[in-house]
């Protein structure tokens, strides 16, 4: 089993590893965690100078980070097919999520697509209809993973089922071709109040005009048990 504190790097190489499968296309760090943050413009444009061909479609740039305080998980994806504003694209979008999102950056990557890839990241679900999927979640959850495996360890405690969140926001932009958002987390009051922070930030800073919509990114069949914390007297499952 994945230890509580490796859960958030495996969900994150998983996710990274499923877009690359999907599109065939290999991502190349430009920057990371140590690097100077005065060097995210400058990396990538030499990297887009460098790779960009006549072909080229689309760039996409992706954010790996996390928020600091309470641990939520913070990925921005951001794509645009103006090989001259990647640079500053980047830099704006690093210090709203440094700042605005109170994050920790750890990685910086880029794609670069002869397709318009981002017309395939269509989120448009309501918050309330992401609510009440969140809810029949927690039924299926419930179902799915109280076998007689996790009974025998809560050897007759209570137990609990902790899921991790993925949540997805679609924002529209002008400046670039399409914002994509995805947070991680147990707890969806605080991924909503960091997402509300963010998207205002972005709004008021003339990179996103509105959001679109949202969807939660994991279904049931694609979770798995993380982690099982035996208490006193409850036994908390981490379903990742």
């Amino acid at each position: 089993m994945l230890s509580e504190s490796n859960i958030f790097i495996y969900l994150k190489h998983k996710r990274n590893e499923k877009k690359e499968e999907m599109t065939g296309v290999k991502s190349a760090t430009v920057w990371g965690w140590g690097d100077r943050f005065e060097d995210v413009k400058t990396n990538c444009e030499k990297y887009v100078r460098k790779r960009w061909k006549g072909t080229t479609e689309e760039c996409l740039i992706y954010f790996s980070g996390r928020e600091r305080d309470e641990g939520i998980g913070l990925d921005i994806a951001t794509y645009t097919s103006n090989k001259e504003k990647i640079g500053d694209l980047a830099e704006r979008l690093f210090y709203s999520m440094v700042f605005a999102g109170n994050a920790k950056v750890y990685s910086i990557t880029i794609q670069l697509f002869e397709d318009v890839f981002s017309s395939n990241e269509i989120y448009r679900d309501s918050m309330e209809e992401v609510e009440k999927k969140l809810k029949e979640r927690e039924v299926a959850i419930a179902e799915k993973f109280n076998d007689p495996k996790v009974r025998q360890v809560a050897q007759g405690r209570r137990i609990s089922f902790i899921p991790q969140i993925n949540l997805l926001c679609e924002l529209e932009s002008e400046y670039a071709n399409k914002i994509v958002i995805e947070l991680i987390h147990e707890d969806f009051d605080k991924i909503k109040d960091l997402l509300n922070n963010l998207s205002e930030e972005l709004i008021k800073e003339g990179l996103a005009e509105r959001i679109l919509g949202y969807k939660l990114g994991r279904s049931t069949e694609d979770l798995k048990v993380g982690d099982i914390d035996i208490l006193e007297d409850e036994v908390l499952v981490w379903i990742i």
